[in-house]
């Protein structure tokens, strides 16, 4: 099954991407939800300011994230598995850097970065017109942008990377993204 994980900064798209894609492909694709909204609307709680709670909020959404990836891999037909964020994006939050981030999930960027076959990176709306802060998302439209440029900074050395700029019209992310999908499926 080949992997494609979805990333980028806060209210980039990437959960309407998944929506599209698979009433896109339908059963092509299995999807994996976001790690951190579940975890957060769970009930963990969000204190962005406490680097003990960040520790602990990334542990639980890392290893939530590879066992919803191996889930669908054990328990799907399809052939590609989009993923709402990678194991690789925690490290961007990460209080004691993306190196301190790597030693305590005992793995390294390139372990990382092999786990996937494609990554699409959507940004955040270029106005805050379009930006949507929620009960998960607590930054504002500033802070997603140097989230955004973190993630993409983390991602760089991935060989198979689309970054999907920011577009004020997602009508546009949209197609860019089928389009790439649909050729990932073809191969």
């Amino acid at each position: 099954m080949k992997k494609i994980v979805l990333t980028g900064g806060p209210s980039g798209g990437k959960t309407t991407a998944l929506s599209i894609l698979k009433e896109t492909f339908g059963k092509k694709i299995a999807l994996v939800q976001e790690a951190a909204t579940l975890i957060y609307s769970g009930g963990f709680p969000r204190t962005d300011n406490s680097p003990v709670h960040i520790v602990h909020a990334q542990k639980i959404i890392y290893y939530t994230v590879k066992q919803l990836e191996e889930l669908a891999e054990k328990t799907s037909d399809a052939s590609v598995m989009v993923c709402d964020r990678g194991t690789i994006d925690g490290a961007v939050y990460w209080p004691y850097g993306p190196e301190d981030f790597f030693k305590n999930m005992q793995s390294s960027l390139e372990a990382e970065l092999a786990r996937y076959d494609a990554v699409i990176h959507l940004s955040p709306p270029p106005e805050k017109d379009y930006y949507q802060a929620t009960n998960v998302r607590t930054e504002n439209l500033q802070q997603a942008f140097e989230i955004d440029d973190k993630i993409l900074n983390i991602w760089a050395k991935h060989p198979n990377r689309l970054v999907v700029p920011r577009e004020k019209h997602y009508f546009e992310k949209a197609e860019i993204i089928k389009n790439f999908v649909e050729n990932l499926i073809a191969k």
